[in-house]
C-alpha cells in the first residue's frame, strides 16, 4: 500500500498541549487493547487523569480515537502524527504501551518543546476565557478535523483520490491561508493550519499549496515558534516538485531538518515526446538523471514497488531461473514521485541488477491507475493487458505472467 506519512500500517500524517503529566495508567498490567470493544472498556472504567491518554489535548485525544483500525488481530494501523506533536517520547512509549504497540513510538518532542507547546495551549485558553480541558474546538481545529477524518473512498483510483484531498483542503482552509488572517491565529491553530498544509503538499504538491505552506512557516518563525524539523515537509515537497536547488537551499539554512542529501541533478540533453519519464540515480558517481521510457515495445512490465512486499517480490525474482531474466530484460521498477530518494538509494544497493526509478511526476504515468505497492502492469505495445496487485510469492506470479502471456 502507499502509505501517509506517520501512520503505522502495523502505516495518517496526522498536537500541543498534553495536560499535567498523568501518573502511570491504571491498567498496566492487563493485556494490551487488540479490539474496539476492549477499547471501550477501558475508556469506561479507567479513572479521569489516569491514563496515558489524557496527556494528548482533547482534540488530539479525539483523532487519534478515532483512527484506530482494529482487525482480527489487534491493530492494523494507528496514527502517530498528534503523538509526535503532543507528547515525549517516554509519553508516547507508555500511551502505544496501551495496545501493545510500543516499539513503533517516534521521537516525540524534546521536553523544552514539549513545556512550550503546553504553555501555548494555556496562553490560548486563556485569551479565550476557559481552560484547557473545558475550551470547545475552534472553527480552526473543527476543520482540521473534518480534513484528516474524512473517510476516503479507496476504491476510487489514487490520482483522483489525492486531487478531492487537494479540494477539501482548499476549501476548508483557504479562508485562513491569507497573511492578515495568519497574524490574527492564536498559537495552537496556526500549528495546525500548518499541519494541513503538510498534508496538502503530500497529496498535491502544487506552487499554490507550496506557496502556503511556506506563509504559514514565515509567520511561525516570525513568532519564534518553527523549528528547523518544521521544515522537513516542504523540503519534502521541494524535492516531489523538482525544484532541487530550492531544496537545497532549504537543507543549508534549515540544518536541523535531518533530510535526505539530494543527489546532484544532470539534465539530460534531450528526452523523446510523448512517452512517461523518470528519475534514475546512478550508484557509480552519486547522480540523477531524467530518463524516458518507451511504452510500445513488445513487452514492458511496470512494477510500482518500493514497500517491503516489493522487495519480497524482488528477492524472489532475483533467485528465479525463469522470472529473474523476463525482469531483467523487460521491467521498469517504479516508486511514486513522492518517495523519498535515500529509499532508492537503499533499494539500488540492494537490487543493482533490477534498479528503481522514481516518477518525474505521477500525472505523467497516467496509464497507471493505483500506485498500492507492489502493483503490477503488463504492456504490449504501449496496450494494457494485465494489471495485479500484491504479493504472496513466486508461483502465484508466474500464473498471473501465464494469465498475461509472458509465461508459457
Amino acid at each position: 500500500m502507499k502509505r501517509l506519512p506517520q501512520t503505522i500500517a502495523l502505516f495518517v500524517l496526522h498536537a500541543t498541549l498534553a495536560l499535567a503529566p498523568a501518573p502511570a495508567p491504571a491498567l498496566a498490567a492487563q493485556p494490551p487493547i487488540r479490539s474496539e470493544a476492549a477499547l471501550t472498556r477501558y475508556l469506561q472504567h479507567t479513572p479521569a487523569g489516569t491514563s496515558p491518554l489524557d496527556r494528548l489535548s482533547p482534540g488530539a485525544r479525539k483523532r487519534f480515537l478515532a483512527q484506530l483500525d482494529f482487525g482480527p488481530r489487534g491493530l492494523r494501523s494507528i496514527p502517530l502524527r498528534d503523538l509526535d506533536e503532543e507528547l515525549t517520547h517516554p509519553q508516547i512509549v507508555q500511551l502505544l504501551a496501551l495496545f501493545g504497540a510500543q516499539e513503533y513510538a517516534t521521537a516525540g518532542l524534546a521536553p523544552a518543546e514539549h513545556a512550550r507547546r503546553e504553555n501555548e495551549r494555556r496562553q490560548d485558553a486563556g485569551a479565550r476565557g476557559c481552560t484547557v480541558t473545558t475550551c470547545a474546538e475552534s472553527d480552526l481545529e473543527q476543520r482540521y478535523d473534518q480534513f484528516v477524518l474524512y473517510q476516503a473512498d479507496f476504491a476510487m483510483p489514487e490520482a483522483q483520490r489525492f486531487t478531492l484531498a487537494g479540494q477539501r483542503y482548499d476549501k476548508l482552509f483557504g479562508r485562513y491561508q491569507i497573511a492578515d488572517r495568519l497574524h490574527s491565529l492564536g498559537a495552537v491553530d496556526l500549528r495546525l493550519l500548518k499541519r494541513a498544509a503538510d498534508e496538502a503538499v503530500y497529496y498535491v504538491p502544487s506552487d499554490t499549496h507550496i506557496s502556503q505552506l511556506r506563509m504559514d512557516l514565515d509567520e511561525m518563525q516570525r513568532r519564534h515558534m518553527a523549528t528547523d524539523k518544521d521544515y522537513s515537509t516542504l523540503h519534502q515537497a521541494l524535492v516531489a516538485r523538482r525544484d532541487f536547488d530550492g531544496a537545497k537551499m532549504l537543507a543549508l539554512h534549515h540544518r536541523g531538518m535531518e533530510t535526505e542529501a539530494v543527489p546532484t541533478f544532470r539534465k539530460p540533453v534531450a528526452l523523446p515526446a510523448g512517452q512517461p519519464t523518470a528519475l534514475t540515480v546512478d550508484m557509480h558517481d552519486g547522480t540523477m538523471t531524467r530518463q524516458a521510457f518507451d511504452l510500445s515495445r513488445p513487452l514492458s512490465i511496470v512494477v510500482v514497488a518500493s514497500c517491503h512486499f516489493s522487495r519480497d517480490a524482488a528477492r524472489a525474482i532475483e533467485a528465479d531461473a525463469q522470472l529473474r531474466p523476463i525482469f531483467a530484460a523487460d521491467a521498469i521498477w517504479l516508486a511514486s514521485q513522492g518517495e523519498r530518494l535515500s529509499a532508492v538509494i537503499d533499494w539500488n544497493r540492494e537490487f543493482p541488477d533490477q534498479p528503481i526509478h522514481v516518477a518525474w511526476q505521477d500525472s505523467e504515468w497516467s496509464m497507471l491507475d493505483s500506485w498500492a505497492m507492489p502493483t503490477f502492469y503488463v504492456f504490449r505495445h504501449g496496450r494494457l493487458v494485465k494489471k495485479f496487485s500484491g504479493w504472496s510469492n513466486a508461483t502465484t506470479l508466474k500464473q498471473s505472467l501465464q494469465a498475461a502471456g509472458v509465461l508459457h
